[in-house]
C-alpha cells in the first residue's frame, strides 16, 4: 500500500514538472507588447543637382496630341434631321432632340461658358424652348452647365441612384471630390507647373448651384414629346447612377460614357470603384437592340448599324476581358501587383482604335476590379499591420548610409531616364523627412518627364499635378 502511494505521489510531482517546463516553453507571463521603435529621422539632403533641361514632346505623341485637338475643335455635328451633337467646347458634350412640341437635352457639359457657346449654336439651328433635360449620370462633366438650358419647371431626369452620388459628390465629399479632379486634369498648384504647349479642354468653375434631378427613377422611365417616344434605362457602368436614352422610332441610342473613344475608364485611381461587370453585359444589351445611330457624351456620334454593331461589341469583350482575367488571378492567388504584371490586352483587341488606352488603362481597370471584389490584405503577413511607411524608409536610409547617398543615385537613374524608381526612391526620403527639398525636387522633375512621355490623358494630368506639388513643396519654381 505504501509503495502503491509512493508512486501515485511520484507520477504527480512528474506531471507537475513536465506542465510547469510545457508552459514556460509556450507561456510568457506579464503582458508582452510587440516592439515598436521609431528610427531617427535623417537629416536634409546637401547635394549639389543641376536639373534636366525641360522635358519635350516625343514625335510618336504628335500625332496623337492632333487627334486630341481635332476632338476638342468646337463642333455641332448634325446626326439626323432632329438630333443634334455639341462636342469639343469642354470635356463634356451636350446633345438636343427637336420634337414638334420642344427640345430634349441630353447631358449638359461641366461649364457654363461651354454651356452658353453651345446654346448660341443650338439657337442658329432652331428657336424651340427646352421641355426636358436628361442628365444621364452624376458627374460634373455632365450636369453643371444645365443652368444655362434649365428655366423654371423644365423637368430634370435622372436614376434615383444618380441624385444619391450628387449628395456624396457634392455635399458630403465636395472638397475631396474638386481636390481629385483637379488633380486628375493637372490643376493643382498651378503657379509651379509648367506652362501647357496647348491650352487644355477642361473648364472649370466653381458652380455655385446645382439644378437637382426633379424626375428620378429605379430602372425605367418613358415619356412621349411632340410624337417622339424616349426611352430611359437605368444602365449600370461608368457609375452605378447611369442611364442611356433610346429613341425607338430611329432607333437613336444615347449611351451616356457607356462608350467613348479609348479603352474605358473602368477604375478611375482616385474615387470609387466602378461596376465593371455590369458595364460590358449592358453594352451587349444596348447590342442587341441593333441602334442605328450612337451618340455619345464625348466624341463622334456613329451612324450605321454595322459600325455601331461593331464598336460596342469590341468595347464589350475588351472590359469582358480584362475583368475575366482579373477574376481568374484573384481566384488563382495572385496579388494585385502579380495581376497588374499579368494581364494586358491581347492583339486582336487593343489593335481596335477605340480600345488605345489614352483615357482608362488596363492596369488600373485590374487593380480596381481587385479592389471592388476583395479586401484591402493580400494575406501574406505584413500588410496586416503595417508600421507607419517612414519607418521601413529610415531604416533603409539609415543602411544606405544617409539620405543624400539615396538621392545620388536617384540623380544617376534620372540622367539614364528611370523616371519611375526615381520617384520610389525619392519618396523613400521623403517619407523619412518630409522637409527634404532636394527630394521633392528630384522627383519633380521625373514626374514631369513621365508626364509628357505618356499617351493617356488622365495620366498627364495625375502626374503634371504631382510635379507641380513636389515642385511647391521643394520652393521651386519652373
Amino acid at each position: 500500500m505504501k509503495i502503491r502511494m509512493l508512486i501515485i505521489i511520484v507520477q504527480f510531482v512528474l506531471i507537475i514538472v513536465l506542465g510547469a517546463a510545457l508552459l514556460t516553453r509556450y507561456v510568457v507571463f506579464g503582458a508582452v507588447e510587440p516592439m515598436v521603435r521609431e528610427p531617427k529621422a535623417p537629416g536634409e539632403s546637401t547635394l549639389a543637382y543641376q536639373p534636366l533641361p525641360p522635358p519635350r514632346i516625343p514625335s510618336d505623341t504628335i500625332s496623337q496630341l492632333v487627334k486630341f485637338k481635332k476632338n476638342f475643335t468646337p463642333t455641332v455635328e448634325k446626326v439626323t434631321d432632329r438630333i443634334y451633337l455639341a462636342r469639343g467646347f469642354a470635356l463634356g458634350s451636350v446633345a438636343m432632340v427637336i420634337t414638334d412640341d420642344g427640345l430634349v437635352i441630353v447631358d449638359t457639359t461641366e461649364s457654363r461658358e461651354a454651356a452658353r457657346a453651345i446654346w448660341e449654336r443650338f439657337r442658329e439651328i432652331t428657336d424651340q424652348p427646352v421641355r426636358y433635360i436628361i442628365y444621364t449620370h452624376s458627374h460634373r462633366d455632365h450636369i453643371f452647365g444645365a443652368p444655362v438650358f434649365y428655366s423654371p419647371g423644365v423637368p430634370v431626369i435622372a436614376t434615383e441612384e444618380a441624385v444619391k452620388m450628387m449628395d456624396l459628390y457634392y455635399r458630403e465629399l465636395l472638397p475631396f471630390i474638386e481636390r481629385s479632379r483637379d488633380n486628375q486634369s493637372g490643376r493643382l498648384a498651378p503657379g509651379f507647373a509648367r506652362p501647357l504647349p496647348m491650352k487644355g479642354p477642361f473648364k472649370h468653375e466653381l458652380q455655385p448651384e446645382l439644378i437637382r434631378p426633379t424626375i428620378t427613377f429605379a430602372e425605367s422611365y418613358e415619356f412621349e414629346l411632340g410624337g417622339t417616344k424616349f426611352e430611359l434605362r437605368h444602365t449600370r457602368g461608368e457609375t452605378t447612377g447611369h442611364l442611356m436614352v433610346w429613341l425607338p422610332e430611329v432607333k437613336a441610342l444615347f449611351p451616356g460614357d457607356l462608350y467613348y473613344e479609348s479603352f474605358p475608364n473602368l477604375s478611375t485611381p482616385m474615387l470609387e470603384q466602378r461596376p465593371v461587370k455590369d458595364w460590358y453585359e449592358w453594352l451587349d444589351r444596348i447590342v442587341a437592340m441593333e441602334p442605328e445611330y450612337l451618340v455619345p457624351s464625348h466624341n463622334r456620334p456613329i451612324s450605321g448599324r454595322e459600325a455601331v454593331r461593331e464598336v460596342l461589341t469590341w468595347h464589350s469583350r475588351g472590359i469582358r476581358y480584362v475583368y475575366d482575367e482579373t477574376v481568374k488571378a484573384i481566384n488563382e492567388g495572385l496579388t494585385e501587383e502579380e495581376a497588374v504584371e499579368k494581364i494586358h490586352l491581347p492583339p486582336d483587341l487593343a489593335g481596335r482604335w477605340h480600345l488605345a488606352e489614352v483615357y482608362g488603362r488596363v492596369d488600373w481597370s485590374v487593380r480596381g476590379i481587385y479592389r471592388a471584389l476583395t479586401g484591402w490584405y493580400d494575406g501574406r503577413g505584413a500588410g496586416l499591420n503595417p508600421l507607419p511607411a517612414r519607418y521601413v524608409s529610415r531604416e533603409v536610409i539609415a543602411l544606405a548610409g544617409g539620405a543624400d547617398k539615396l538621392l545620388a543615385r536617384a540623380i544617376e537613374l534620372q540622367k539614364a531616364g528611370e523616371h519611375q524608381l526615381v520617384c520610389e526612391l525619392c519618396d523613400m526620403v521623403i517619407r523619412a523627412n518630409s522637409k527634404d527639398k532636394l527630394a521633392h525636387n528630384i522627383k519633380a522633375v521625373s514626374l514631369e518627364y513621365m508626364g509628357y512621355q505618356a499617351k493617356n490623358l488622365n495620366v498627364f494630368g495625375f502626374y503634371r499635378s504631382a510635379a507641380a506639388l513636389e515642385r511647391q513643396a521643394a520652393e521651386v519654381k519652373p
